[in-house]
């Protein structure tokens, strides 16, 4: 999974494999490797490459299906992939009626 995935954001990003082995300190061979899923990647290098690409480990390794941030805080929300239109439209306007609500009480 992870090969599969490795490939997949370094090609969305037009990034040569060898292009990536120098950044991850890597030879070019074993990059090879690791999107074939011959070899599987350190948990460091995971993470050199999760960070690299932004994209989230839980990502990476094939636990969540979406491109995840690497970076997220408190305002990140995932919703269901089948949530209708309609649905997070309301749930649009439930948000910016707390912030209104929060603005008007708050200061």
């Amino acid at each position: 999974m992870v090969g599969e995935r490795l490939k997949k954001v370094r090609m969305k990003n037009k990034i040569m494999q060898k292009e990536l082995a120098v950044i991850l300190g890597v030879t070019e061979s074993t990059i090879s490797l690791y999107e074939t899923d011959r070899s599987d990647p350190s948990d460091k290098i995971k993470l050199e490459i999760a960070r690299y690409f932004g994209v989230s480990l839980d990502y990476l390794i094939g636990v969540v299906d979406e491109e995840v941030p690497y970076y997220s805080d408190d305002r990140f929300l995932m919703l269901p992939e089948d949530m209708a239109k309609g649905e997070k439209m309301l749930l649009e306007e439930f948000l910016e009626f707390i912030e209104f609500r929060r603005s008007k009480f708050i200061n």
